[in-house]
């Protein structure tokens, strides 16, 4: 089996040398295109067409940006999953922004889809899947990066969305249905070549809180009024306050942004906007601080007589690495970068709703590290365009691995995870057990 592994590894090697223009003229289409979360029509649009110049018809959904595309070898194996995520930031200092919205790929989101699609059409027209069984799913899922959470809620109650992350989303609706391991590579810092694979994760849960007070003149009779700018101000110093008492090894982060802070000048601000993550590295600390953040909103719209409509929305649940997974991505990287080029990631105070995933089906990913600049940041972009080649064939050849010698390794990974989640169903209703509305005090 190691024999034709290699083998496969050559022909792979081979048919993305034919590849990689595409993959790469894809990669800057898409970075040029960038489309926050749940917007991502036109990504969409070129994605579905360059799989069906390819021969394939992708499977869509209403309402909802994300597509998902199969190959089946037509025996019995696992299903590996090589997934993009197609949404982009916003973030108007970046020179490639789009002016109108602000979108840009501060992220590398753009890489990430484009490798997917070219790791996905690389084992297709190898012809390396006539040796091995079960399928490969190609996803482009939306939604990655929690933001504009006032207009995802707003679209949530309107019944087009149901989540405000992408996977989430889509798990609902069922594209993830027969997935057996999930696979994805995402844009890493420097200009090494290596490969690093993701740690741990924390977890955060969103708020959106409206302070509610009354309107007056505000120089002829603010006594009158209630301050709603003041409650949120008060409501913040008693959060900035509470920052004692979290744990450093919770690796709690709460930081929170004024969305609105008033209409006129001259008038007492009858209603004041907050938006904030509260984030920590396990699910009961999350819940914790959360608790916390309403206490101290309370405690600001008391101070003042006015009201704090505080809104509790899940974000993304913490994410666990699998060691069985992460084992097979060295082993996949020592084979197509020679050893010693890869390092294992610790634990990020950042969040990633693959940890939504793979409390159900077991997924993991790895950072390819030829990008420059700050994740996020004005000047984050492309050193080095070998990022491609060799993102596109670490997930091809990940895939091999994971479908070889009858999918042994996939069912070894699958038998080693322990998911908080029996299925798909079971994360839904426990995720919307954690959607409140309050008004305090």
């Amino acid at each position: 089996m190691e024999e034709l592994y290699k083998k496969t590894l050559d022909r792979l090697k081979a048919e993305l040398k034919k590849q990689l223009p595409e993959i790469e003229a894809n990669g800057d289409w898409l970075w040029h295109h960038p489309e926050a979360g749940f917007k991502e029509t036109e990504t969409q649009k070129y994605c579905l067409e360059v799989l069906k110049n390819h021969g394939f018809e992708a499977c869509t959904w209403p309402d909802v940006t994300g597509f998902t595309c199969t190959y089946d070898t037509g025996r019995p194996g696992p299903c590996v999953m090589i997934m993009g995520e197609m949404d982009s930031l916003i973030c108007y200092s970046h020179p490639d922004c789009n002016p109108e919205t602000g979108a840009a790929h501060a992220c590398g989101h753009s890489i990430q889809v484009a490798t997917a699609m070219g790791a996905f059409i690389t084992l297709t027209e190898s012809g390396v899947l006539e040796n091995f069984g079960g399928k490969v799913m190609l996803a482009g899922v939306p939604a990655e990066e929690c933001l504009e959470i006032e207009w995802r809620t707003r679209e949530i109650q309107k019944g087009r969305l149901h989540y405000l992350c992408g996977k989430a989303e889509l798990l609902y609706r069922g594209a993830f249905d027969g997935v057996d391991i999930v696979i994805s590579m995402h844009a890493g810092l420097g200009n090494d070549g290596t490969i690093t694979i993701l740690g741990s994760h924390n977890g955060f849960i969103s708020k959106n809180v409206t302070f509610q007070g009354r309107s007056a003149h505000a120089a002829a009779d603010p006594e009158n009024g209630i301050n709603a700018l003041y409650m949120a101000n008060t409501a913040l110093t008693a959060l900035n306050s509470l920052r004692e008492t979290f744990k450093d090894s919770d690796t709690v982060r709460v930081h929170p942004i004024i969305t609105k802070g008033g209409t006129v000048v001259n008038a007492i601000p009858e209603e004041v906007c907050v938006e904030c993550l509260c984030r920590a590295g396990k699910t009961e600390t999350v819940l914790d601080v959360s608790k916390k953040f309403d206490q101290a909103m309370g405690a600001g719209a008391y101070a003042f007589g006015g009201k704090a409509l505080v809104r509790t929305q899940p974000g993304y649940l913490p994410y666990r690495p699998l060691p069985e997974l992460d084992q097979a991505a060295v082993q996949t990287a020592d084979d197509i970068l020679g050893k010693g080029r890869v390092n294992k990631g610790g634990h990020n105070c950042g969040s990633t709703d693959l940890g939504d995933l793979n409390e159900v089906i077991p997924g993991i990913q790895v950072f390819v590290n030829y990008m420059y600049g700050d994740h996020h940041g004005a000047d984050y972009r492309i050193a080095d365009r070998k990022i491609y080649e060799t993102a596109s064939l670490f997930l091809a050849a990940m895939a091999c691995r994971l479908l070889d010698d009858e999918g042994a390794l996939a069912k070894k990974v699958k038998a080693a995870h322990k998911p908080l989640f029996a299925s798909a169903e079971d994360y839904c209703t426990y995720v919307k057990s954690l959607e409140t509305e309050q008004i305090l005090p």
